[in-house]
Parts: C-alpha cells; sequence; structure tokens
C-alpha cells in the first residue's frame, strides 16, 4: 500500500465516481480503477460499491476513507517538517564537549549559529575528556564535539579552530609574570579532574599537576569561585579566562602553552543543523556573521 493508492481512493471518494476522481487527478480511468482494484485485493475487501450509476464508498470503505485522510495528513505533515529542517527553519545538534572548551570555543559559535538560524535548538552535553567526547559521538548521543588536537583518526571529520593559550588564572590581578611549568606545584593549584586527559598537552600537565594540588574538582563552576576567592589558581585558556574570571590576574606559562580546539564528527553524517554549526565557526577565523 502506498500514498499514492490512498490519494486516488479518495479522489473517488470526494468526487464520487472513478470518472470524476481520474479527471481530477489528470490520469486515465482504467489506470484509477486498477489501482482502487490492487487496494481492494490488499484489503481483502471491497471499499467501493459498483452496483449503481455511480461507485461510492461501502462501510468498510467509508471507514477506510477516514484513516486514509490520517494518514496522508500526517506524510503531508512529515514532509513539511523535513523541508524546514533542510532549510534550516528547525532542527536540533547536540555537542559533547568539556566545560572549559565550552565557553571557547563553543560560545562565540553557538551564538554565530543562533544569529543565523534562531529556529534551531542547541543542546550540549558534558563529555568531560576528549576520548569520553568522542565516545559519546559515536553511541549518537550527540552528532559533533570539541575536543583538543590532535586527532588522527581519519574516520572523523576534523575543523580545526584557532587556537587559546593557556595561562595560570588567580585572583591577585597584579601576578601577571610568567610561571614555570616544572613550578605549578608551589601556586596552590586546583585541578578539574576531568580535563586530566594525558593524551593532549594540556591534560598532560593537569595530571602531573594533580600530585600536588590543593583543590580537585568533577565541578568546574566550584574551580573557579576558589579561584575568584584566592583559594586556588588554576591552568585555563586565555580566552575562557577573560570570560569566566575577568577580574583575575593571568600568567603565562614558561615555556609557552597552547591548545588548538576542534570541532569533530563521523564523516559523511552531518545533518544541515550540524552542517550550519560547522559553518558558524568560520566566524572565529574572521569570517562575517550575519
Amino acid at each position: 500500500m502506498d500514498l499514492r493508492a490512498l490519494r486516488y481512493f479518495l479522489a473517488v471518494v470526494d468526487h464520487r465516481g472513478v470518472g470524476r476522481g481520474a479527471a481530477a487527478l489528470y490520469v486515465s480511468q482504467p489506470s484509477l480503477s486498477q489501482t482502487i482494484r490492487q487496494l481492494e485485493s490488499e484489503l481483502g475487501v471491497p471499499l467501493l460499491d459498483r452496483s449503481g450509476p455511480f461507485a461510492v464508498p461501502t462501510v468498510a470503505g467509508r471507514e477506510f476513507a477516514g484513516m486514509a485522510r490520517r494518514v496522508l495528513g500526517e506524510a503531508d505533515r512529515a514532509r513539511e517538517r523535513v523541508r524546514q529542517v533542510s532549510d534550516l527553519m528547525v532542527g536540533r545538534v547536540v555537542v559533547a564537549t568539556a566545560s572549559t572548551l565550552s565557553v571557547y570555543p563553543l560560545t562565540p559559535i553557538v551564538a554565530a549559529l543562533r544569529r543565523r538560524h534562531p529556529g534551531l535548538e542547541v543542546h550540549v552535553v558534558d563529555g568531560g575528556t576528549g576520548t569520553r567526547v568522542m565516545e559519546i559521538i559515536s553511541k549518537n548521543v550527540a552528532e559533533m564535539g570539541v575536543v583538543d588536537l590532535p586527532v588522527d583518526d581519519p574516520k572523523w571529520g576534523v575543523r580545526a579552530l584557532p587556537p587559546e593559550e593557556v595561562v595560570l588564572a588567580s585572583s591577585n590581578r597584579e601576578m601577571i609574570q610568567p610561571v614555570a611549568r616544572s613550578d605549578l606545584q608551589f601556586h596552590d593549584i586546583g585541578v578539574p579532574t576531568t580535563d586530566a586527559d594525558r593524551l593532549t598537552e594540556l591534560g598532560a600537565l593537569l595530571s602531573d599537576a594533580a600530585v600536588s594540588a590543593r583543590i580537585r574538582t568533577a565541578h568546574r563552576q566550584l574551580l573557579w569561585e576558589v579561584v575568584t576567592s584566592g583559594v586556588a589558581s588554576a591552568a585555563i585558556g586565555r580566552f575562557s579566562a577573560e570570560r569566566i574570571l575577568p577580574n583575575s590576574g593571568l600568567r603565562p606559562l614558561d615555556p609557552p602553552m597552547w591548545r588548538t580546539p576542534a570541532l569533530v564528527w563521523r564523516r559523511g553524517i552531518l545533518s544541515p543543523a550540524g552542517e550550519a554549526l560547522r559553518a558558524a565557526a568560520d566566524v572565529l577565523d574572521g569570517g562575517v556573521d550575519e
């Protein structure tokens, strides 16, 4: 049973006859009659009473006509919804990332996406480490993710984003001189445990610092609060720190450290909303936002 057969049957019902129905559909009467008979054969009951001058629906035909209208109505609504998704009028993209990467680079990308396509929804889930983010995408919980480079597996689509300098943030705004990486243990450092991914340079640094860390927490908001209150310092990207900790002193590391974030996704299966999010990342490269 296909939608065309349902439309043909309803044309006969609405126009009170096979001939009039065929004329309304711009098809031949034999073709329409054959389609209706095939439909009756499939259902196992007669749908039309052909004993009079006009073919009229039987009791089963009247019941079937109501169901056919509902099915066609749902099909039309589904078709319109798909068109809206394709045109980015509606839709949703789920992105997995660590909280630190949600400030930079994800926040400006999401802002650009929403300005361009206000009908789209963006859901952000906390993935913690880069490895965990990719697991979440592989399980279809999220469509895209934000991780630190490198990503060497060819099955992943990768869109590198501008790098961000890693600094040591503290409540002392006067302290701006560089800090040797080997001296982090002497700065009452706090560590977000979910970022301690040794596959990245920053993750390895945080893992080493965690040995002597004064505060270890999976709740990054708590870490930012204790930095503001002067209880601890924290290694964080400069752009992120300027937004999360605007009144803090930011000290570069010696030697300098940079993290290079990237959007990642499984190749070949981005939705229209996912493609739009990838395009919105151009705003970080100086692209003109709408």
